[in-house]
C-alpha cells in the first residue's frame, strides 16, 4: 500500500529585526529542502534482511515487494522474469538487493517506486560529435531521455556516454532545433543540429500562460536570463535600459537602494497634477512575478528566467483595469531535470560618478562675488587669504561637494544557485548578497535574497509548483545633526553643492567648523551620530495547483500571499562645533508599516487541434486585497546620542500619528485564440474589473481586445516563388483594445474631514473637522484604447530578422485636478475628475542578426523607438491663454507634449546700452535691463502678431519635453575560442532637461558658482552674443529676469550611453573535468562607463535638479561564475 504525505510551511508574520526575519528565510527554505528530501528518504533509510536462494526473478520482486513497501514497474518484454537469482542482505539498503538480483539491468529508484528500464547494454559506451552547418558545437547537451544520465561535448564538439542499445538520445542546444535518435548497434555518431529560426523566444511568455513566438500577434518584447546575468546592476530594472523596442528606462540617480530606472512603456500614459503625491507612480507598469504584483527591484537578476513585456491591448488586455501603462511579466528559474548541479555568480567592483561638477577656488569666488554684487564684499587682503591659505580657519578653500562625495564605493554580490530534480519531481534553490556602498560615507544598501521554486508532479495529470521568496533590504543614509533644515541626505548634498568652501570642515584644533549658515558643513555631519536606515523585509509564498482531467483541458487555482514590513529610523542627533556652539534638540522619528497582499485565481484552458484548425479558450477568475497599516512616534532631547530609542527621549514633545488604508479588486477574464494551419491567425480577450477604489456605481470596467494575423509565408504561392525563398517567416498584425488604470490612490470620490480646523466660540479657538476638498462623487476608471500593426519578418532561416510596428495610444477620462478653471473663492480645493485626454503614437523597429564564421561566432540587435506624446484636451481645465494656448498656463498645454518646459525664446544676451535702447520693450520681463541680461524674443502680441513688446501673457511658448521623442539601444556580441565579448549601446534624443536653483544658476541663496559658471559669464570688458552664462548677479531667494524659464536654462538632453561592456573567457572543459566543474568563466565588466552628450560639464543628461540629487554610478568590476 502506498503512503502519502502532506507537507505545510508556516511563516509567521512578525514585526521583528534583521536576525529573525534572516532566521526565517533560512527556515522556509530548510522545510522547503526537507519536503524535497523526502521524496528520497524512504529509499534511502529503509533497512532490509532478505535471503533467496535460486529463485526466478520474478519470485525475487514478489518477496521483496511484499517485506517492504517498495513498488516494482517493468515491461515484461524488455525484462527476463524467468532468470535465477540469490539474494543475501542482512541489514541493507535498497540498493544492494538490487544491485544483487538487477546485475544485468538499469534501474531507476524514485521514492518507493523501483522502475526497470531494460537490459544493460554489454558495451555501453558511445561516442560522438555534434556540430551544425559552420563546424563543431562546444557546450551541447547530450542526455538519455528521461533519465539524468547526460553529458556536454567539449570545445571540438566530442561527447563520451554510456547509453544501451535502444535508448533515445536527445542532443540540444540554445538556438538550435532539439535532435533525437536512437542508439543501434554502432558506438559512433556524427550529429547535425539545425538552427532554430525562432531562437530563444520560440516560446513567449503572455498573460497567464505562454504561446509560440510565430502565432504571437500582439506586441511583446521578451529578454532572456542571458542578457540580465552576471550584471552589476543593483536595481534590475536598469538592467531593462535599452534592450526592448517602445520600453523606455530613464534612471534619475544613483542613490543606493533607490536607484531604480523609471519604466515607461509606449510613452508617458497620464498625467496629474505636479503636486500630487501619485505623479511619479501613476504612469508605472504594472509588474507581475511569477503572476503576482510585485517590486521588480527586489528581484535578484540571477534568479529571472525571462521578462516579457506587453505593450498592447491584445495582450495586455487580459489585465484589464491596471493594464494601460503596459505590463512587464517576470518568470524566475525552475529545477531542470538531471544531476544535481551548483552554479555560483560572483563579482567586486568599485562605483564612481559618472559626472560630478567643478567649482571655483574660493579666492576666485571672492572675486566674482564682488563683481555679482557691484562692490567690494570681499578685500583684496581676503582674496589674498583664499589664496595663499595663510589662516585656513578663517579664510578656507574647501570642497564641500567632494568631501561628500568622498569614496568610491565598494560593490559587490554573490548568488548561488542550486538546481536538480528528476522527470516527477524538480526543484531550484537560490541565495543572493548584495552590497552597495555610495560614494557618500555612511552611505550603503545591503539586500539577501532566497528563493525555492519547487514543481511536483503528484499525479499523472496533477502538478503542484510551489514558488517561495523572501528578501530583506536594508538602507543606511548619514543625516543632518537637529537644528538645521537638511532633513534627509539629499539635502544635505544639496548644501554641499549650494555653499562656497570658505571655511574648513575641520578646524585646526580638531573642532568642527561652524560653515555658512553656522550650522557646521556638510561633510561635518557626516560624521556626527546621526542617521537614517530604512529597513524592508518581504515575504512571498505562491502556490499553483493544475490538473488535467481529460486531454486538451487544464484547470488551474493559483494562491498568492505576500507580507511586507518597513520601517524608517531617522536620528538627529546634537552636534558641538567650535567656539562651543552646540547643534540640536536632537531628534528621533521611527515610522513602521507593513502591507499585506493576497490573491486568489482559476483559470480553465482547453486546447484542441484537428485538421489544420487550433483553438484555445480560457476563463478565469481573479481576486486581490491589500490591505497596509503605519505608525510613527516621534521624541526629542536625548540624554545623549548613545541611546537612539525612542523610550529614551524626553516625553514632553513627543508625536505619534498612523493610517491604514486597504482596496480590493475582483476580475472575471477570458481569452479566445484561433489559427489555421499557423498561418490565419486570430485571439480576443475580455476582462471585467470591479474595484473598490470606485464609487459604487462606477466600480466596474469592461475591457476587450481583438487581434489577428497572417503569416504570408505559410502561402503556397509565397513557398512555390523560388525568389521569395530566403524569407523563412514573414507575419502581418493588427490589433485593437481598451485598457483601464486604477492607480488613482484610495477612494478620491469620497468626502473627508480634515482634522485642525478651528472654530470660535465666544472668545475661544476649538479645535474641529471640516470638509476641506470638493469631490466628484461620480469618477471613473481612466481608460486607454490602443490600435497596432506591424510586421515580423525573418530571413535566411534567423540569420536577420526585422520587427516593425506602428501603434497610437489614446487615453481618455484621465482623473486630475483642474485648479486652473475653478475660482477660488468656493474656499476649497478640488479633487480629482474624469477631464482630460492624451495621445502616444509612434513607431518600433528591432533588427536581429547572428552568424558564426569559422571559431568566431556573434551577434548584432538593434531597437529604435519614435514616440510622440501630445496632450488633446484638459476638458473643464481648458482655459484659453491670451497666447491663444489652450491649457493650465503653466505645464499643460492642449497640442503639446505633457511633462514640458513653458517659458521665453531667448537670443543672446544685450551688448551694450545701444542693443538694449534698440531691442524690443521687454520691461514687464526686465524692468531694468543691463548688457549681459537675456534678450528675449518678441513672439506675439493682442492681435496675434508680434508688437515690439515682451509680455509675459504672448511671448511664452513650448521649449522641450522631458520625455524622449527617440529612444534606442544597439546589442553586440562576438565569442571566439571560449573568449567573448559583449556590449551595449543605448541613448535617447528629441529630449530636454534643466539645471535649475543651486545645480544651474551661480549665487543663488548665498551659494556658489561652478567653473562652466564663471569661465563662460558674460564679460563687460569683451562682450559676446551667446555667452554660456549671462552676467553674474547676487540671486540670493528672489526670481530675477534672467532666471525666468526659457531656453537660455533648457538644454539638450540626448545622449548616447555606453550602458555595458563585458569581457568573459571560459575554461576548455577538458582543463575542469578533473575537478568535476562543468563550467567557469571570468569576467570584467563596466557599468555605465561612457557617455556622450551636450550637457552641461560635470552633470548627466539624465538628471534634472535644483540640488536635491545622488550621482549616476559608474560600476567596474571583476567576477566569476562557475558551475559543477
Amino acid at each position: 500500500m502506498k503512503k502519502k504525505s502532506t507537507y505545510g510551511i508556516a511563516i509567521p508574520i512578525l514585526n521583528i529585526n534583521l536576525f529573525r526575519k534572516m532566521k526565517l528565510i533560512l527556515l522556509f527554505v530548510a522545510i522547503s529542502f526537507l519536503q524535497l528530501s523526502a521524496v528520497e528518504s524512504y529509499a534511502q533509510n529503509a533497512k532490509i534482511n532478505l535471503s533467496l536462494s535460486d529463485v526466478t526473478l520474478e519470485e525475487a520482486i514478489r518477496t521483496i515487494e511484499a517485506n517492504t513497501q517498495f513498488v516494482f514497474f517493468f515491461n515484461n518484454s524488455a525484462v527476463d522474469m524467468t532468470k535465477h537469482v540469490n539474494l543475501d542482505v542482512k541489514n541493507g539498503n535498497i540498493k544492494e538487493v538490487l544491485n544483487q538480483i538487477l546485475s544485468s539491468y538499469k534501474y531507476r529508484i524514485e521514492d518507493n517506486k523501483i522502475v526497470l528500464l531494460g537490459a544493460v547494454q554489454q558495451d555501453g559506451k558511445i561516442t560522438g560529435v555534434v556540430s551544425d552547418a559552420f563546424g563543431p558545437i562546444a557546450g551541447a547537451n547530450v542526455v538519455v531521455k528521461g533519465t539524468t544520465n547526460g553529458t556536454i561535448t567539449d570545445m571540438n564538439g566530442n561527447f563520451s556516454l554510456d547509453a544501451p542499445k535502444g535508448a533515445k538520445l536527445q542532443v540540444s542546444y540554445i538556438g538550435y532545433i532539439t535532435k533525437e535518435l536512437t542508439v543501434g548497434d554502432q558506438t559512433s555518431y556524427t550529429i547535425q543540429l539545425a538552427e532554430d529560426s525562432q531562437a530563444l523566444e520560440e516560446v513567449v511568455v503572455v498573460g497567464y500562460g505562454t504561446e509560440k513566438k510565430v502565432n504571437v500577434i500582439g506586441s511583446i518584447a521578451q529578454i532572456g536570463s542571458e542578457k540580465l546575468e552576471n550584471r552589476s546592476t543593483p536595481q534590475l530594472s536598469n538592467a531593462l535600459t535599452g534592450q526592448m523596442a517602445g520600453v523606455t528606462v530613464i534612471q534619475r540617480s544613483g542613490r543606493p537602494g533607490n536607484s531604480g530606472g523609471e519604466i515607461r512603456v509606449r510613452g508617458v500614459g497620464t498625467f496629474t497634477n505636479a503636486d500630487d503625491d501619485k505623479a511619479a507612480t501613476k504612469s508605472d507598469a504594472l509588474v507581475l512575478i511569477d503572476g503576482i504584483p510585485g517590486k521588480l527591484n527586489d528581484v535578484s537578476s540571477e534568479d529571472v528566467e525571462s521578462i516579457s513585456v506587453l505593450k498592447d491591448a491584445s495582450t495586455a488586455a487580459i489585465y484589464g483595469s491596471r493594464a494601460a501603462n503596459g505590463v512587464i511579466l517576470v518568470t524566475t528559474k525552475t529545477g531542470r531535470e538531471g544531476k544535481v548541479s551548483v552554479g555560483y555568480n560572483g563579482y567586486v567592483g568599485f562605483n564612481t560618478p559618472t559626472a560630478l561638477p567643478e567649482f571655483a577656488d574660493t579666492w576666485q569666488y571672492a572675486t566674482l562675488y564682488n563683481e555679482a554684487v557691484g562692490r567690494e564684499a570681499y578685500t583684496p587682503e581676503e582674496i589674498q587669504k583664499f589664496r595663499d591659505g595663510s589662516d585656513p580657519d578663517h579664510y578656507a578653500n574647501a570642497r564641500y561637494l567632494d568631501e561628500v562625495f568622498s569614496r568610491k564605493g565598494l560593490q559587490t554580490g554573490h548568488d548561488v544557485t542550486v538546481n536538480g530534480g528528476n522527470a516527477q519531481n524538480r526543484y531550484m534553490v537560490s541565495f543572493g548578497y548584495l552590497k552597495q556602498n555610495g560614494i557618500v560615507e555612511k552611505n550603503d544598501y545591503q539586500r539577501y535574497n532566497a528563493r525555492v521554486n519547487l514543481i511536483n508532479e503528484l499525479l499523472p495529470g496533477l502538478k503542484l509548483t510551489t514558488r517561495l521568496s523572501g528578501m530583506y533590504g536594508n538602507r543606511k543614509e548619514p543625516m543632518a545633526p537637529g537644528g538645521d533644515d537638511a532633513d534627509n541626505m539629499l539635502v544635505l548634498i544639496q548644501k554641499a553643492l549650494r555653499f562656497p568652501g570658505l571655511t574648513p570642515t575641520i578646524l585646526s584644533d580638531g573642532t568642527f567648523g561652524a560653515g555658512r549658515e553656522l550650522h557646521g558643513t556638510p561633510a561635518g555631519w557626516i560624521k556626527s551620530d546621526s542617521f537614517y536606515e530604512n529597513p524592508e523585509f518581504s515575504m512571498n509564498a505562491n502556490v499553483r495547483l493544475d490538473y488535467n482531467p481529460i486531454k486538451d483541458l487544464q484547470l488551474s487555482a493559483i494562491g498568492a500571499y505576500t507580507y511586507t514590513n518597513s520601517e524608517e529610523r531617522t536620528y538627529r542627533s546634537t552636534m558641538k562645533l567650535s567656539g562651543d556652539r552646540v547643534l540640536g534638540p536632537s531628534e528621533l522619528k521611527h515610522k513602521m508599516g507593513k502591507t499585506i497582499y493576497k490573491t486568489f485565481q482559476a483559470t480553465a484552458e482547453y486546447n484542441k487541434k484537428f485538421g489544420g484548425h487550433s483553438f484555445g479558450i480560457l476563463a478565469g477568475y481573479s481576486w486581490e486585497q491589500e490591505d497596509y497599516r503605519y505608525v510613527q512616534g516621534s521624541r526629542d532631547k536625548f540624554p545623549g546620542n548613545d541611546l537612539p530609542y525612542l523610550n529614551a527621549g524626553s516625553p514632553d514633545n513627543q508625536k505619534s500619528v498612523g493610517t491604514g488604508n486597504a482596496w480590493a479588486i475582483q476580475s472575471g477574464f477570458g481569452r479566445l485564440r484561433y489559427n489555421f494551419n499557423e498561418r490565419y491567425l486570430f485571439e480576443s480577450t475580455v476582462r471585467y474589473d470591479g474595484s473598490s477604489r470606485f464609487p459604487k456605481s462606477k466600480k466596474f470596467g469592461f475591457f476587450p481586445s481583438l487581434a489577428a494575423g497572417w503569416r504570408l509565408s505559410e502561402e503556397n504561392f509565397f513557398k512555390e516563388n523560388e525568389s521569395l525563398g530566403f524569407i523563412s517567416n514573414l507575419k502581418l498584425k493588427a490589433s485593437w483594445g481598451r485598457l483601464g488604470n486604477q492607480n488613482i490612490g484610495n477612494y478620491p470620490y469620497q468626502s473627508v474631514y480634515e482634522l485642525g480646523q478651528n472654530y470660535p466660540f465666544g472668545d475661544t479657538y476649538t479645535q474641529g473637522a471640516a470638509v476641506t476638498t470638493a469631490v466628484d462623487p461620480t469618477i471613473k476608471w481612466e481608460e486607454t484604447e490602443t490600435i497596432d500593426g506591424g510586421l515580423e519578418a525573418v530571413l535566411w532561416n534567423g540569420l536577420l530578422s526585422v520587427n516593425a510596428s506602428y501603434f497610437t495610444r489614446r487615453t481618455y477620462d484621465i482623473l486630475y485636478k483642474p485648479s486652473g478653471s475653478v475660482s477660488s473663492v468656493l474656499g476649497q480645493k478640488i479633487s480629482e475628475m474624469n477631464t482630460g485626454e492624451l495621445k502616444n503614437f509612434g513607431w518600433e523597429f528591432e533588427v536581429g542578426h547572428r552568424n558564426k564564421i569559422g571559431d568566431v561566432s556573434y551577434n548584432v540587435n538593434a531597437n529604435l523607438s519614435i514616440i510622440k506624446n501630445k496632450l488633446t484636451t484638459l476638458g473643464v481645465g481648458n482655459v484659453e491663454q491670451l497666447n491663444g494656448l489652450v491649457g493650465n498656463g503653466s505645464d499643460l498645454f492642449v497640442g503639446y507634449p505633457i511633462n514640458m518646459y513653458y517659458g521665453y525664446l531667448s537670443d543672446g544676451v544685450f551688448l551694450d546700452e545701444n542693443d538694449i535702447k534698440a531691442w524690443h520693450d521687454q520691461s514687464k520681463v526686465t524692468p531694468n535691463p543691463q548688457p549681459g541680461d537675456i534678450r528675449y524674443k518678441d513672439i506675439s502680441g493682442p492681435d496675434g502678431v508680434p508688437d515690439g513688446k515682451i509680455d509675459p501673457n504672448y511671448d511664452r511658448v513650448y521649449l522641450g519635453s522631458r520625455i524622449p521623442k527617440f529612444t534606442f539601444g544597439l546589442n553586440l556580441g562576438v565569442e571566439y575560442k571560449g573568449v567573448d565579448l559583449s556590449v551595449l549601446l543605448q541613448g535617447v534624443a528629441g529630449v530636454t532637461g534643466m539645471l535649475d536653483g543651486f545645480a544651474g544658476w551661480a549665487f543663488r541663496g548665498d551659494g556658489n558658482i561652478q567653473k562652466w559658471q564663471a569661465g563662460g559669464r558674460f564679460d563687460p570688458a569683451n562682450p559676446t552674443r551667446y555667452p554660456a552664462y549671462p552676467r553674474l548677479e547676487d540671486l540670493s531667494n528672489s526670481v530675477t529676469p534672467n532666471i525666468v524659464s526659457s531656453d537660455f536654462w533648457v538644454q539638450d538632453a540626448s545622449y548616447i550611453r555606453l550602458k555595458n561592456i563585458q569581457l568573459g573567457y571560459s575554461f576548455p572543459k577538458k582543463m575542469l573535468q578533473a575537478a568535476k566543474i562543468t563550467n567557469l568563466r571570468v569576467y570584467v565588466q563596466a557599468e555605465n562607463p561612457l557617455c556622450w552628450n551636450k550637457y552641461k560639464p560635470g552633470w548627466d543628461p539624465e538628471i534634472n535638479t535644483s540640488g536635491n540629487y545622488y550621482p549616476i554610478l559608474a560600476t567596474y568590476t571583476i567576477g566569476v561564475n562557475f558551475k559543477f
